[in-house]
């Protein structure tokens, strides 16, 4: 675990012009928006059953939406973990959104028939993202990108339906590294936010930060489990080349 929250440093390091930017403008955002939010109130309707404004308002909601903004840096800096040359073009920003969008809705319909095949969907389905985004080359067709997607389905089936319950356990580690301390620490947040709201200021652009380094640390993890399964995967179909297996 030390040297994936080692990782998570290193995967933050290269970028951290990008989220101290972020974190000024939640600064400068939260400025002007703590004297204007009721945390004591949005705290009493998340407890009688209505945490959706706590959640979508500040400092919550302002921290997450500047984390989406961050994982169009986040993971890219992954992806170059396995292809050094990798760089985010705006066309891969979108085959990115896209194929999160489809594993997720696959997913989704998964889990509204029954637990299990939404865990089987999200388990199979685990290496997409990391798979299409490794075979993304400059100047790709329509076509080609489609074909790139279509593989990194197959690959991500291939490599995860013989290592299931591992993966799953990654799945449930990696979330675990991400979900529990910042939900802890953002719950301290919102409490001194209640007793003293101009601190929001200070704590809300450093539980963004948190938020980037624990999601660098599940990256780091999450790539180091795709290259091991790229391994296993070329060397039980007794090839050398494949995308990370050489790593």
């Amino acid at each position: 675990m030390g040297a994936i929250l080692a990782g998570g440093l290193v995967l933050m390091r290269a970028r951290i012009v990008v989220y101290v930017g972020l974190a000024v403008v939640c600064a400068a955002i939260e400025w002007f928006a703590y004297a204007r939010t009721d945390i004591v109130a949005l705290l009493t309707d998340a407890a009688n059953g209505h945490p959706v404004p706590l959640i979508v308002s500040p400092p919550l909601g302002l921290v997450l939406g500047l984390s989406l903004v961050a994982q169009f840096a986040i993971i890219p800096t992954a992806v170059a973990q396995i292809v050094p040359a990798f760089r985010l073009t705006l066309a891969g920003a979108l085959v990115m959104i896209v194929t999160l969008a489809l594993v997720g809705f696959v997913t989704d319909v998964g889990y509204a028939f029954a637990i299990i095949p939404g865990i089987a969907c999200a388990v199979l389905l685990s290496q997409v993202l990391i798979g299409v985004l490794v075979r993304l080359r400059r100047g790709m067709s329509l076509r080609d990108t489609v074909a790139a997607f279509s593989a990194a389905v197959r690959g991500s089936y291939g490599m995860t339906r013989n290592h299931f319950a591992t993966t799953l356990g990654i799945l449930i580690l990696s979330l675990a590294i991400l979900i529990v301390p910042f939900c802890f620490v953002a719950f301290w947040v919102i409490v001194l936010g209640g007793d003293v709201p101009w601190s929001l200021v200070v704590t809300a652009p450093a539980l963004f930060l948190l938020f980037v380094y624990l999601e660098c640390s599940r990256y780091t993890l999450v790539v180091r489990w795709y290259r091991r399964l790229a391994r296993n995967d070329a060397t039980e179909a007794g090839t050398v080349s494949f995308e990370g297996a050489s790593l």
